[in-house]
């Protein structure tokens, strides 16, 4: 069993990486790990993670390897993989910092959103709470960038729906 995540032991899992992968990559953090990162949870089950890494070097990205020493659960999952993202997604990233020759991110906060919302459990919808109580994503702005996407997909997504996104939203700005 691989335990949960905390800050400190996300900082390491980075470290590692930074050490072990010495090519030149972006990594996204793109879950619940954002939160833990920013000091909102203590905890989060796994690293959800996204990358960009040359193919020529893909079989020297170490994250399996760093899953197993390390004893955490890394998945790679970004929120495009399950909903449409809000335009602008790429420029609202922020830079955590460089790991050896691998810049890390926080994926835009305003899609991490828009994906809790979309799975809807009370764990997401309290991260969601999390953020707009921290300032990390406005109400509005969220409502504004939801409704852009939702007018801007064109992949046909079998689990999305707009409407239950719309209702999480409501349900987290008004408690």
């Amino acid at each position: 069993m691989r335990e949960d995540v905390d800050r400190e032991r996300l900082r390491r899992f980075l470290d590692e990486l930074g050490r072990t992968f010495r090519r030149p990559a972006r990594l996204y953090l793109s879950g619940g790990e954002g939160i833990v990162w920013r000091g909102l949870r203590a905890t989060t089950r796994d690293i959800d993670v996204a990358y960009e890494v040359d193919p020529a070097f893909h079989d020297e990205w170490v994250l399996v390897t760093l899953k197993e020493s390390l004893r955490v659960n890394v998945e790679e999952a970004q929120p495009s993989d399950f909903v449409p993202l809000p335009p602008g997604s790429e420029g609202r990233a922020e830079f955590v910092g460089r790991f050896g020759s691998v810049d890390v991110f926080l994926t835009d906060p305003y899609a991490v959103a828009i994906a809790k919302l979309e799975r809807g459990s009370a764990r997401d919808l309290a991260d969601v709470r999390a953020r707009l109580g921290a300032g990390v994503v406005d109400a509005v702005r969220a409502a504004e960038l939801l409704e852009q996407a939702i007018a801007a997909d064109a992949r046909p997504r079998v689990r999305f729906d707009p409407a239950r996104v719309r209702r999480n939203l409501v349900a987290v700005t008004a408690s």
